[in-house]
């Protein structure tokens, strides 16, 4: 075969492949292709962006492969920087490209698509996916044989299959089905071992390969409250980093907005283990994580934590950005810093804001510098909040990692949009070393580097995803401001736009 005749064909097979793969454009589109697949993923993606024209051709292939499985799996692709996609961009809250979801039926409870990005990983990936998150067991052997197969196994006793109950099963099964096992029963007979004389449907127990205590769920029956429960109880009491398992746990921990628990300890305790597995079973909501210093460095540099004497408890709630520390603790003072952390801001629950008495916030920050008039600010944890949302100013803000290819390459760029506006009385140009200073506001998440926000005087917060460029980094400021170049208060739209890059995953 010649050569130009390959490339012929292999141009061929190409735009085949790339047919499999339907093009949406706005959210009317997408609804209705969601109503006509039963099983749908879309990509939503930024044309510009290195990781979804990687993607591209590996998807193109999946979407053929998959094109006459049974049950149907349909491939579609939205290009989130295009207007018409503006709401399916904001639906999907798309913070990164290329974002990928799985539809089915409902676009308001799509899923996270979490599997291999090469054809065989993702057809692989789909093949599963199609199936049923959940099974029903209908012996005492089955039972057994469940619970000795699964590392986390949800089983559940629902009466009625065709309850709202098993609704709300089968939806938190559907959400979770890459971390937990999910098994139901409607013979009570099959979870007499694990409920009292009184146990009534829904009765939810989750069993873990090696721990021996089984928790029941006691919540009301919402999908939201079982999902957030059984997330939580999927982890082991306590992680341990550096652990073979323990790079997986960390990542459902650290990836989600419930609280966590950090002892820093030079060498392993029973007392202190001990304290651990009794805070995280007093708190549903609470992952528990214990680094020993010798094998925790990356950790303890990215919280900037050292064991010291006796032991460093962290606990972190990124809901509210705010982080409360004691260092030179022992293992007796796990219980009361709980009751300390649980206590700022009573009745607030997580997420509350310090009461008196309680624990003060406390933040990773340099010491900022001592000559900061150049023209582009640099800020640190200790000064953001003066700096970004006191300032009376519309501030752009970098957050940045000095190890970061794409910020390098944007840092004499941002300098010269720093210049561009610095006799403006109404912006400043910004940045924060993001890996040595905490952003303690839950306004701002960073998931990847550079992050780039718009911080409007009134405190609004608007994400940049264009591209980084200095005409268009000036435009968008011109845009966007809110403030006239003498500092006064200009009219301004707020057009809501998105970060584009993925955080890096072994962060920690």
């Amino acid at each position: 075969m010649s050569l130009a005749l390959w490339l012929l064909l292999a141009c061929l097979a190409a735009r085949a492949n790339a047919a499999d793969v339907i093009a949406v454009s706005g959210m009317k589109q997408l609804k209705e292709l969601a109503a006509k697949h039963p099983f749908l993923v879309v990509e939503l993606y930024a044309p510009w962006c290195g990781h979804c024209k990687k993607l591209e051709p590996e998807y193109a292939k999946a979407a053929a492969a998959l094109k006459d499985h049974d049950p149907p799996i349909t491939l579609a692709k939205v290009d989130a920087t295009a207007k018409a996609n503006e709401d399916v961009k904001q639906a999907f809250k798309v913070s990164g490209f290329p974002t990928l979801k799985i539809i089915k039926g409902d676009v308001g409870k799509a899923l996270p698509y979490d599997g291999p990005r090469d054809e065989a990983g993702i057809v692989r990936y789909l093949k599963k996916q199609v199936l049923p998150a959940y099974s029903q067991l209908t012996t005492a052997e089955q039972v057994a044989a469940a619970k000795a197969d699964a590392d986390v196994l949800l089983l559940a006793y629902i009466a009625d299959a065709a309850s709202d109950d098993f609704k709300t099963f089968v939806e938190v099964s559907e959400a979770l089905r890459n971390d937990i096992d999910f098994r139901f029963v409607t013979d009570r007979s099959l979870v007499d071992g694990a409920c009292t004389a009184d146990c009534a449907s829904p009765f939810v127990v989750m069993h873990k390969r090696d721990e021996a205590e089984a928790p029941r769920y006691e919540g009301d029956f919402s999908a939201d409250l079982l999902k957030t429960w059984a997330a939580a109880k999927s982890l082991p009491l306590v992680i341990k980093f550096g652990s073979p398992s323990g790079m997986k746990h960390l990542q459902k921990a650290f990836s989600g907005t419930l609280p966590r628990l950090i002892a820093v300890a030079k060498e392993e305790s029973a007392e202190l283990m001990e304290q651990l597995q009794q805070a995280s079973k007093a708190n549903d909501d609470l992952s528990v994580v214990l680094a020993v210093e010798k094998d925790s460095k990356r950790l303890l540099d990215y919280y900037g934590l050292k064991a010291g004497d006796g032991f460093t408890l962290l606990v972190e709630d990124p809901k509210a950005a705010a982080k409360y520390l004691k260092e030179g603790a022992k293992a007796s003072d796990v219980p009361e810093f709980m009751r300390e952390f649980q206590a700022r801001g009573a009745g607030a629950g997580w997420g509350g804001r310090a009461a008196e008495g309680a624990l003060e916030r406390w933040l990773k920050s340099e010491e900022p510098p001592a000559d900061n008039n150049g023209p582009v600010r640099v800020v640190t944890g200790k000064t953001f909040e003066a700096d970004v949302f006191g300032s009376g100013k519309d501030v752009f803000l970098e957050a940045y990692a000095p190890w970061c290819g794409h910020c390098k390459k944007l840092a004499p760029i941002w300098e010269e949009v720093g210049k561009e506006f610095k006799d403006d009385a109404g912006i400043m140009v910004a940045k924060i070393d993001a890996t040595t200073n905490d952003i303690p506001s839950p306004k701002i998440s960073v998931r990847g580097y550079p992050t780039l926000v718009f911080v409007t005087a009134k405190g609004d917060v608007i994400p940049f995803s264009g591209a980084r460029e200095k005409k268009d980094l000036i435009k968008f400021i011109k845009d966007k401001r809110t403030t006239s170049a003498d500092g006064g208060a200009a009219a301004a739209e707020d057009d809501l736009e998105e970060d584009d890059e993925e955080a890096p995953k072994d962060e920690l």
